[in-house]
């Protein structure tokens, strides 16, 4: 989805659940969701310089070391975003990644 699409009210990718209480806790409500989702990908995306941002609740906005920046309409689409930010591929799954940052990779 572009993100005028997104704008508009477009279908939402399905990590986008909102209001899930016996998964997130009663009380939570979506933008709380959206942006515990951010900050948990931007422990990753710091590590290489990148950071991604809520953009009225309808995107998130990925900023580059460069000032470069892409708006993205769900997580998945961070990563593909990210390496054409880096211009070189990254894997959020990467075991070497996880464990550093798990703080076993020091």
């Amino acid at each position: 989805m572009c993100g005028v699409c997104g704008v508009l009210g477009g279908e939402e990718h399905w990590t986008a659940e909102a209001g899930r209480p016996e998964v997130f806790g009663a009380g939570r409500t979506r933008r709380a969701e959206r942006l515990h989702r951010a900050a948990t990908a931007n422990r990753i995306l710091t590590l290489f310089g990148l950071r991604l941002d809520d953009w009225q609740g309808t995107a998130f906005v990925l900023s580059g070391p460069t000032g470069k920046r892409e708006i993205v309409d769900a997580l998945p689409a961070v990563w593909e975003a990210a390496s054409r930010l880096l211009g070189r591929r990254i894997d959020p799954l990467d075991p070497a990644l996880l464990d550093r940052i798990a703080g076993n990779g020091r």
